[in-house]
């Protein structure tokens, strides 16, 4: 059976949902120069201009092979005769790892990629993963032993650091992407490691082979099915998700200063599945991490809880404190603090993983950084009575700070000292991570 285009309509269709009534200005697209994202940016490139939607196409570079630089440059001239302007972002990270550099490659890859988003206020990144990519990710999931979270295989929208990253392709086979280009006559690049054995996920992709008899209609059919069992566990993850944010809603209450009190008797009341599912996304707002904590951490943790917790514990970027009043202080611990960030005007970014940072476009902000409180204090007599007993003093060192240029405080909004200049605004904004996964 052949394949049949996507449409920019059909593109709409899917696209739409995904962004929940969001009605951006621009949308950053992922693209790596293969016929999946290929597709995609030119897809989206047809459906925003008749909504004067700017579309940035974002390039990464990995440097891991001598000609990507050139296919990059290739990739960018492409989507600039489409009329678009994209924008290449390099790796050029001095010390490359040897083993597992995929992982390495994806992880410096969302790395630049959230952070072009940022610096161009873009809230909005559409990535080109598709049906079989989806069936891929399930059986290496499977492999891996993984529960529900994993074999719900790669969610159509995520959050990740403040930006939506947006899957409109996900329930697309392959075929018709190709089909897509070759009906524009837009040549695309192959990536020689899609091919290479040694990666486990070109494995799966062969076995796939294997399974439909090397067939294409049963390999779809196949593919299909694989992509609709993760649905079916996505569906259970949405439920899950429900219950924990429910026990969430009635156990924690939330600071603006980024710290948490958790009443932790009705937590550890509930089943292992919810409370380790609504634990692990209260410590991914709290540490600032959109990855989640690891599930055997997790565990130990649910369990010194549960036996009642008597000293303090870290975990995921996260100090859990006893408080004499029964409840359970959560706030960042004072290790792996980032280092001081120099206000930029037009600056639009999340600080920490934790606070959402924005400066004017016309700031003049000469000197001022925003940085963690560490171990520098404000004067006592200039804070106000409340804020001493609200925020314990554990939580103070993770508290953001503004400093002049000779490093003297100016503003601990935590606290309710000092005033923030009226070009910036800084607020806690908790992305919920993940739910663990095996």
């Amino acid at each position: 059976m052949t394949a049949a285009a996507v449409t920019a309509a059909e593109f709409g269709r899917r696209l739409l949902p995904l962004l929940e009534g969001d009605n951006p200005d621009a949308i950053a697209v992922a693209v790596s120069g293969g016929a999946d994202s290929l597709a995609l940016a030119l897809l989206a490139a047809d459906w925003a201009a008749r909504r004067k939607i700017t579309v940035v196409p974002l390039i990464v570079d990995h440097r891991l092979r001598p000609e990507s630089s050139i296919e990059a440059k290739r990739v960018a001239g492409w989507l600039r005769a489409a009329g678009l302007k994209p924008q290449v972002l390099v790796w050029d990270a001095a010390d490359k790892p040897a083993a597992n550099r995929q992982s390495a490659a994806r992880d410096a890859r969302y790395a630049l990629l959230l952070q072009a988003c940022g610096k161009h206020n873009i809230r909005h990144l559409l990535l080109a993963h598709h049906r079989d990519d989806q069936a891929e990710t399930l059986l290496l999931r499977a492999l891996r032993g993984s529960g529900v979270d994993g074999l719900a295989a790669m969610a159509p929208r995520r959050e990740m650091q403040g930006i939506a990253l947006l899957r409109p392709l996900l329930d697309l086979p392959k075929a018709q992407l190709v089909a897509t280009l070759q009906k524009r006559k837009q040549p695309w690049i192959e990536d020689p490691s899609n091919a290479s054995p040694a990666f486990l996920r070109v494995r799966v992709r062969a076995a796939l082979d294997l399974l439909s008899a090397n067939d294409a209609d049963a390999r779809a059919e196949l593919v299909a099915h694989l992509a609709q069992t993760a649905r079916n566990f996505g569906r259970v993850r949405a439920q899950l998700d429900e219950s924990a944010y429910d026990l969430l809603q009635g156990s924690v209450q939330l600071s603006a200063a980024g710290i948490a009190w958790l009443d932790a008797a009705v937590l550890t009341a509930a089943g292992d599945e919810i409370a380790l599912r609504a634990l692990s996304r209260l410590l991914g707002a709290i540490g600032g991490l959109a990855l989640p904590p690891r599930l055997d951490g997790l565990e130990r943790a649910l369990a010194e809880l549960r036996a009642g917790l008597t000293k303090p514990l870290t975990l995921h970027r996260c100090l859990l404190a006893p408080q004499k009043n029964g409840r359970l202080l959560i706030c960042r611990e004072a290790r792996h603090l980032p280092a001081a960030l120099a206000l930029k005007a037009g600056a639009a970014l999340l600080w920490d993983g934790r606070f959402r940072l924005a400066v004017a476009a016309k700031a003049r902000l000469p000197g001022i950084t925003l940085g963690p409180l560490g171990r520098d204090r404000p004067p006592a007599d200039e804070i106000p009575p409340g804020a001493a007993l609200e925020i314990p003093r554990a939580a103070w060192p993770g508290l953001p700070a503004l400093r002049g240029r000779t490093g003297r405080l100016l503003a601990v909004p935590g606290l309710g000292w000092g005033q923030l200049p009226a070009a910036v605004t800084l607020g806690f904004h908790p992305v919920l991570a993940a739910a663990p996964v095996a």
